[in-house]
């Protein structure tokens, strides 16, 4: 018997993993050409991370690299800063303690709504509270993942609530807003963009790949970031930059790192989270209904508006709404962004302080 020689192997090995990635990658790009086109919010990470998840459950056993997952986080981070302009800190310093009740509450619903998920569907307690959080869902799966949380679940939790609150805003703005239109909006001229912002907001976000190796920062790769971005930001002294096609590129690499850590047995334990999750779906949206009630009696916005700006969206999400719907966007981005910062720096601290009361149905991990 005539044995290959261990450089064929090599080579055959080498040519088999370039095969594989070539094959995902494709997968990729069409899944989110098609999202795309159906105008679908988050079609980047969403069509990365199901061609993930085809060839996760298949044993392929291909990972992201870490650098090129630590550079995706830093640009996640800046990508979120760049909601922090002086006009949101101008809004929210004139309406600062309704500000502040509202996100309360809103967090509070949101534990709650954790805690249900956890109670009822058997979901371990640190991925149902941080899948229930109302931020940014890719900034909410980057912090799972860095803090060793489960990100199937927390993705599958947060893109669930993603398509709920898609569907209810965009029922609302045609009942309540006539013949407005949601269109595919860019929040940046790209191509057009000035050279100097672009490579100082790609450098703010490149620190992301050094900073990933501090561990007493929790998801430092993406928070230091977003702290140096928000700053400039707020100034008014700096805005922050950012070429489309990097948007994308940074949630298709986070979905495919979501994406790639699904296994058959894992994937059939979480599709039975499914039905739990889709009734906290519906409970969190009316929660939203309710807080923009609330919101109409302090300050003088129509129903579509006080709902953007409670809904448990992802702020670009409800901000394409609200642009399209010829919402009071001002009001909507600052109770939206205002959210997003105090969740994406407060809430895991507080999920974690939350996780050790003897509330919670203990489940480990490990059995998913």
């Amino acid at each position: 018997m005539v044995f290959p020689r261990d450089g064929v192997l090599t080579e055959r090995s080498y040519l088999q993993q370039m095969a594989g990635w070539g094959g995902l990658l494709s997968l990729a790009a069409v899944l989110w050409f098609l999202l795309s086109l159906l105008q679908f919010p988050a079609s980047a990470l969403l069509g990365s991370m199901i061609a993930g998840i085809v060839f996760g459950i298949n044993g392929s056993g291909m990972a992201m690299p870490r650098p090129l997952y630590r550079l995706a986080q830093g640009f996640a981070g800046v990508f979120i800063a760049r909601s922090m302009t002086p006009d949101v800190l101008i809004d929210a310093m004139a309406y600062w303690p309704l500000l502040i009740l509202v996100t309360a509450l809103t967090l509070i619903v949101s534990f709650a709504a954790g805690w249900g998920i956890n109670r009822l569907g058997k979901v371990p307690a640190l991925p149902a509270i941080l899948g229930s959080l109302p931020g940014m869902s890719g900034a909410m799966v980057v912090i799972a993942l860095e803090r060793g949380i489960d990100g199937r679940v927390v993705a599958l939790m947060q893109y669930a609530r993603l398509a709920s609150v898609i569907l209810a805003v965009s029922l609302i703005s045609h009942f309540g807003a006539g013949e407005a239109s949601i269109e595919l909006l860019s929040p940046e001229a790209g191509p057009e963009s000035p050279l100097f912002p672009l490579l100082i907001s790609a450098a703010i976000a490149c620190l992301g790949i050094p900073l990933g190796r501090l561990t007493f920062i929790p998801a430092a790769s993406m928070l230091v970031p977003l702290i140096i971005g928000s700053v400039l930001e707020a100034s008014g002294s700096f805005h922050i930059v950012l070429l489309d096609e990097a948007i994308g590129l940074t949630f298709a690499i986070i979905g495919l790192e979501i994406g790639l850590k699904f296994t058959k047995a894992t994937l059939i334990k979480v599709i039975g989270y499914v039905p739990v999750i889709l009734v906290s779906c519906v409970a969190l949206n009316l929660a939203g209904l309710l807080l923009g009630g609330l919101l109409m009696l302090f300050l003088p916005v129509d129903p579509l508006t006080a709902f953007l700006a409670t809904a448990p969206g992802s702020i670009e999400t409800v901000a394409l709404v609200a642009v399209a719907s010829h919402a009071q966007v001002p009001i909507v981005l600052t109770f939206q962004t205002v959210r997003l910062f105090v969740v994406v720096l407060l809430g895991p601290y507080i999920m974690e302080q939350l996780a050790k009361l003897p509330i919670w149905h203990r489940v480990s991990e490990e059995e998913l």
